[in-house]
């Protein structure tokens, strides 16, 4: 389980509250990491189709708005995201939606959440709050 503090915040309200909600995914697929519903990867997968649309656009735009140096890197982990989605996705039309599924899912967004909101995500807040300080 992670729990969501504000040493995570980039200070950025909608970001930091869109990341709040993936730590909501984390946790709850933590929770019911032993099930069988298929359901619960069913939901978890339409969950991340709609975040990385509306997540990732935001994100994006922020970055060009502000002439992030790091766009190129941090879109190419957006677009690494987007096709794991997209084997998630094929794996439950192919109906492999198991308790493997969810435990790789699961696996997955822990990673993410590391690798990139915590560190890659942290290091574009502190780009915004540099560029507000000098404005």
């Amino acid at each position: 389980m992670i729990a969501w503090n504000p040493s995570l915040s980039i200070g950025i309200q909608e970001i930091d509250e869109q990341h709040q909600a993936i730590v909501g995914l984390i946790n709850e697929l933590e929770a019911n990491k032993d099930s069988q519903d298929p359901t619960v990867a069913i939901d978890a997968l339409r969950f991340l189709r709609e975040y990385l649309h509306g997540h990732f656009d935001l994100e994006c735009e922020l970055m060009l708005d502000i002439c992030y140096p790091d766009l190129e890197s941090h879109k190419q982990q957006h677009e690494l995201f987007i096709n794991h989605v997209i084997f998630f996705e094929i794996e439950n039309e192919f109906g492999v939606v198991t308790s493997v599924m969810l435990s790789d899912i699961l696996a997955f967004l822990n990673d993410w959440f590391v690798s990139h909101i915590a560190t890659e995500d942290r290091k574009l807040g502190a780009f915004v709050r540099t560029r507000a300080m000098t404005k």
